[in-house]
């Protein structure tokens, strides 16, 4: 049997759905996309989603919008230090090198994988060049909305959020991730719902939402709500094609917006699922040496704050070698992977491109989350017997190579 880290996902309806934009001949962003654009907003909870062609192309445009708004001050200028935790996805961190800023890492949580405020607040202490806090919210486990804006607003930062991994995560009555100035989605098939590729920004400022619609096209001003206070004096035919901003093109199809259509309804149902399968695999390896992280979240029934993109073991038990349990797990069709990068700050890129003070042994929670973890499939569309299959392999693999 076979235990994919990820799946399609793609059903009959879905397929069907792609089918009627490829003969509608409307193929790039349109009325598809906004549709989508509003179902995410309503579930959210928030004013604006903006889409776009990918989660990392989200973060690309947050950061952009910081560094050159249309209107007003920049949130940041070239040079800011921004904090990033330790481990990673590269799209959180590449934006920032890539226009000019630069990550500051801090060290994560390891009961959580999140970022470690307590941590945080000795990096910032030690210097005045850090302006912004960009937190992963990580495979699914939402970072407390209080925790993260209180943090910001005491040391003054820009607060912009990651959420690419943890849709479908809420806490006190919110969304994750939609606290400061707003936070990225991600849809890639092995995400929690999927438009193929995809992703979007999620925010409650009217003048962010507009900046993005601009950047995600060139910096043209046609898709903007306030695209009439730009026109002034423009004819008709040039307000089509009047730039106000830099740009990308970071569009979405309206063949993802389609597929995606049908899968916001099925969110919350695509979530439990995941949880269900998350409580099984727990309930399975309790005494053999591996622990699930974030299991807390488990126990009770009404913690919505943890939707498991993917379910994070950790080896708890010296006598389990970690290299024997991957080759037994993967041998037996279960696909592992790293916990994300693992610590990023060891990634041949990072010594490459991000030269600082800090080095990979600074971080000694996420050393010990890399050396220790890895990550095993959770996606909504395993079966019973996969799950079953799945959990029993886990514990089985445990006894099998222990020492």
């Amino acid at each position: 049997m076979e235990i994919p880290l990820a799946s399609n996902g793609l059903n009959k309806v879905q397929i069907s759905a792609a089918i009627d934009v490829l003969r509608s001949g409307n193929l790039t962003m349109g009325q598809r996309v906004e549709a989508f654009e509003s179902q995410m907003a309503e579930y959210l909870g928030c004013k604006n989603f903006v889409m776009v062609n990918s989660g990392s192309s989200a973060n690309l445009a947050m950061i952009e919008y910081l560094l050159r708004p249309t209107q007003g001050a920049p949130h940041l200028d070239i040079g800011d230090e921004v904090l990033v935790p330790a481990i990673a996805w590269p799209t959180t961190i590449w934006p920032l090198v890539q226009l000019g800023l630069r990550p500051r890492f801090v060290d994560i949580d390891r009961l959580t994988l999140q970022i470690d405020l307590e941590e945080a607040q000795k990096v910032v202490d030690e210097s005045r060049a850090i302006k912004a806090i960009f937190p992963i919210h990580p495979l699914g486990l939402g970072i407390a909305a209080a925790d993260l804006e209180g943090f910001a607003a005491r040391n003054r930062l820009v607060l912009i959020n990651d959420v690419c991994e943890s849709l479908g995560s809420w806490g006190a009555g919110e969304h994750s991730g939609l606290g400061g100035l707003g936070g990225s989605f991600s849809f890639y098939f092995s995400h929690h719902i999927t438009t193929m590729e995809g992703g979007g920004i999620a925010t409650n400022s009217d003048e962010m939402a507009d900046d993005i619609r601009s950047i995600r096209s060139h910096g043209w001003s046609r898709d903007r709500n306030d695209s009439e206070s730009w026109h002034t004096g423009v004819s008709a035919t040039d307000r089509h094609f009047t730039f106000v901003s830099a740009g990308y093109n970071i569009r979405p199809m309206e063949i993802q917006a389609a597929i995606g259509e049908s899968e916001v309804p099925r969110i919350e149902e695509y979530v439990e699922k995941r949880r269900a399968t998350a409580r099984r695999v727990n309930q399975k390896i309790r005494d053999t040496g591996l622990t699930i992280i974030g299991s807390r979240t488990l126990e009770d029934a009404s913690d919505r704050s943890h939707s498991w993109m993917h379910i994070p073991v950790q080896i708890s038990d010296d006598r389990i070698d970690k290299t024997k349990l991957l080759d037994y797990l993967n041998s037996r069709g279960v696909a592992t992977r790293p916990v994300l990068t693992g610590n990023f700050l060891h990634q041949p890129s990072a010594q490459r491109f991000i030269q600082g003070v800090q080095k990979p042994s600074d971080f000694p929670a996420a050393e010990a989350v890399s050396s220790s973890s890895f990550l095993v499939g959770c996606h909504h569309s395993l079966s019973e017997s996969q799950v079953e299959y799945l959990a029993k392999t886990l514990a089985d693999g445990a006894f099998a190579v222990r020492s």
